[in-house]
């Protein structure tokens, strides 16, 4: 966690009316999201995560319920305007921090279609966190209920630059692809696998363990 501040990006919200001008500026320690073909420069975000106090972490998730735009920029991301569209989630909480009186506000926004994991079964795409080989093959595993084995998680990967079927997403403290494929594609690759002893089955009957993998070390592992 040592200069954790300098993976950080910052969110801008700017509110116009006739009388005022509203400017907002927060700590983003964690963005998602994709590049839109059209508009240009624009991208739909599937997940914000910042950093701030009372009023300003309001006035974002307020934003954010009318579909309203921000500016997002970090680490490897240029400038970029962004919206959650509609039907996004937020979430809130507060960071105790040594030495301040009052907490932080923290507030955590999710897309639709981020939320809704169960979506990516049928819709041929599916949004990961993360590009690590086990952490996709465990994921693609269990969202479509495919059977197999941890060790295949590089081979499969492999098989998903093969087809040109992942593809990287806009990423702030993470590294998420965006996969594409249905059931079917996936699981006759797997046969075709097993077929030329690219994988190989389990000599033993019985339960395969999957490696535990959490939320933190999904998070964590870029820093």
């Amino acid at each position: 966690m040592k200069n954790a501040h300098l993976r950080f990006g910052w969110l801008t919200y700017v509110k116009s009316t006739e009388k005022t001008t509203t400017s907002i500026k927060l700590r983003l320690d964690r963005f998602i999201g994709e590049v839109l073909p059209d508009p240009p420069q624009q991208a739909k975000a599937h997940l914000i995560s910042v950093i701030g106090g009372d009023t300003q972490v309001a006035a974002v998730s307020a934003a954010i319920s009318l579909g309203d735009r921000f500016m997002v920029e970090g680490p490897d991301v240029q400038p970029i305007r962004v919206c959650l569209e509609r039907n996004a989630q937020c979430f809130k909480g507060s960071v105790q921090l040594r030495g301040r009186k009052r907490p932080l506000r923290h507030l955590i926004a999710l897309s639709e279609e981020f939320a809704a994991s169960s979506a990516s079964a049928s819709s041929g795409r599916t949004l990961l966190a993360s590009s690590e080989n086990r952490f996709i093959w465990a994921s693609i595993a269990h969202t479509h209920g495919i059977p197999g084995m941890p060790d295949w998680a590089d081979w499969f990967v492999g098989e998903l630059k093969t087809h040109r079927a992942i593809m990287p997403a806009l990423g702030i403290g993470c590294e998420p692809v965006i996969v594409k494929g249905q059931k079917d594609q996936f699981l006759d690759w797997l046969s075709w696998g097993v077929e030329s002893g690219a994988i190989s089955l389990p000599i033993a009957t019985g339960p395969i363990q999957w490696p535990k993998m959490d939320l933190k070390h999904t998070l964590l592992q870029t820093q």
